[in-house]
């Protein structure tokens, strides 16, 4: 019960956030505090505490000439990332469900966060007893699976070299951590077409995984299947590897990528 009371006035804000937010559509994309208040059932003071708030996180912002409200540039960036994870994982289901089948193994399609994390978006298990159990929406470190980095392969060079700039924890003896071991590691990921991570995580647990790429041949999500070391030794892995990568380009396919062609010239 103590609990409950001391997330209730950080929840009752975030109620009346999302009820300001809630206040513009179509017919009034533009409000003021007053017409906020009086949609909302909100004080002013409340009102423009908030909004300033909101205003800080981009997602309302305010027309200079009138002093008017709108919805912000952040709620558009959300809505788009929203919008990919719903086409990516709409794509992939269908794969997804295949490739478990296919390897007898725990299949898992998975993004990036804003915070450089990776997400799993979504899973098919195993149907052994003894498998990787996959929880949706739990964020890993990109750095210890096979998943993370596929995605690291898609970065900018900034952002990859902000994440091989902070601590890279071991969580076993076979997690690499030397940002320079790793960062080779990501450009042989590129050339090979997907990547392996033997016990890197959790010992026991192995996996591999491939990108998946959007029309502008974008990585856009990672493709992996996990399970015991003991049924996926290094060999095995690397079978398994083009298997999966055969399958992230399938789902790129779907979502509009066009594989270059060589010229022979």
């Amino acid at each position: 019960m103590e609990k409950q009371e001391d997330h209730a006035p950080v929840t009752r804000t975030i109620a009346r956030a999302v009820a300001i937010l809630q206040a513009f559509d179509a017919t009034r994309p533009e409000l003021g505090v007053t017409e906020i208040g009086h949609r909302t059932g909100l004080d002013k003071s409340t009102v423009y505490r908030l909004l300033c708030a909101l205003q800080q996180g981009g997602l309302i912002a305010q027309d200079a000439g009138t002093s008017r409200y709108r919805l912000g540039p952040g709620l558009l960036r959300l809505a788009g990332l929203a919008a990919q994870q719903l086409d990516v994982a709409h794509a992939a289901r269908v794969h997804l469900v295949a490739l478990a089948a296919r390897t007898g193994e725990t299949a898992k399609l998975s993004m990036l966060t804003d915070e450089d994390h990776l997400v799993r978006v979504d899973a098919v298990e195993s149907r052994h007893q003894v498998r990787d159990v996959a929880l949706i929406g739990h964020e890993v470190p990109l750095h210890a699976v096979s998943d993370g980095k596929v995605l690291m392969t898609g970065m900018s060079p900034a952002r990859l070299e902000r994440i091989l700039d902070r601590e890279l924890p071991a969580f076993t003896r076979h997690t690499v951590t030397d940002p320079a071991c790793l960062r080779l590691e990501i450009e042989e990921v590129g050339r090979r077409g997907f990547a392996l991570a033997e016990e890197e995580l959790e010992l026991g647990l192995s996996g591999v995984a491939a990108p998946i790429k959007n029309h502008e041949a974008k990585i856009v999500a990672s493709l992996s299947v996990s399970g015991p070391s003991s049924r996926l030794p290094g060999e095995r892995l690397a079978e398994i590897g083009a298997t999966v990568k055969e399958t992230a380009d399938l789902i790129s396919a779907r979502l509009g990528y066009v594989e270059p062609v060589e010229s022979n010239s």
